[in-house]
């Protein structure tokens, strides 16, 4: 294949440096958080997208998280409970079916141009509820500190729609770090669920991505030229996941917090306004 093809998703950018610049802390990110501290794709989606654009992010990241899901898998599936995988594993297909419906309305009609638009919107939108979100875990488990043990029905529900978000938008993961942080589940149980999880629906979203025509082998490319800084990734994500201190561990996700948020303002500004296309 010749090279320009394997760099069309870089070159091709309105500013090339910028946003290869952009796409190689994404794809970085996106190995260090997931095994750091099980979660990342609020952070890694938009920043990806407002480097690359949305269907060829969408589709890097997707891709992307194949390796990084496996590599936390292999590290904490041992801290995983089977009572919280049993509901959890069927929600992860119920909630890829039912995303893959969702992905398949935004992209199936329109021209170009509101398509990506739409999808901007959307990961951008999901983002910034999971900053929100997580930036408010300790009000939310404390506002629901009364909770028991989480029920088989309660974990499907989460996971289904855990599975739906990571299908349209490739985030999702804080809904389920503030839920098990709502039944005061520790930081080795519910990262070692989250990682079970992810590698399972990871895998199967990308059948809607491919039917759907949104990852390709053209991107495709992309993705492995940044898969080797997704490994690098894992690979002091795990180190700082061993070394790390509850408060050390939560820091992080605050750092990412602010990193996401900013990624997710800037593509509902619009990507077409900051890169000055319009």
């Amino acid at each position: 294949m010749d090279l320009h093809i394997w760099l069309d998703a870089f070159r091709l950018q309105p500013d090339p440096v910028l946003c290869t610049a952009l796409a190689i802390v994404a794809a970085f990110l996106m190995g260090f958080a997931r095994s750091g501290i099980g979660a990342g794709g609020f952070v890694v989606s938009p920043l990806m997208v407002l480097a690359l654009g949305s269907q060829v992010g969408i589709a890097v990241v997707a891709a992307l998280m194949l390796p990084a899901a496996l590599t936390s898998y292999q590290q904490h599936k041992h801290d995983a409970k089977p009572e919280l995988l049993r509901p959890l594993v069927p929600a992860a297909f119920l909630g890829t079916v039912l995303g893959g419906i969702i992905l398949w309305l935004l992209v199936s009609d329109g021209e170009m141009r509101v398509i990506e638009r739409r999808l901007e919107l959307t990961v951008a939108a999901m983002s910034l509820v999971y900053v929100v979100l997580v930036s408010l875990r300790d009000r939310v488990a404390k506002l629901f500190s009364n909770l028991g043990t989480p029920t088989p029905q309660s974990l499907f529900v989460m996971g289904t729609g855990l599975g739906i978000s990571q299908t349209i938008a490739n985030s999702g993961s804080p809904l389920m770090t503030v839920y098990f942080l709502c039944y005061r589940i520790g930081k080795e149980q519910f990262v070692g669920a989250q990682a079970t999880f992810l590698v399972i629906q990871n895998t199967i979203k990308i059948l809607p991505l491919i039917f759907l025509g949104i990852l390709h082998l053209g991107n495709a490319t992309a993705a492995l030229l940044l898969m080797p800084l997704t490994f690098i990734g894992s690979w002091l994500g795990q180190r700082f996941y061993k070394r790390a201190s509850e408060k050390t561990f939560f820091g992080l996700y605050v750092a990412l917090l602010v990193v996401g948020f900013i990624a997710s303002a800037l593509l509902i500004i619009g990507r077409a306004q900051v890169f000055g296309l319009t």
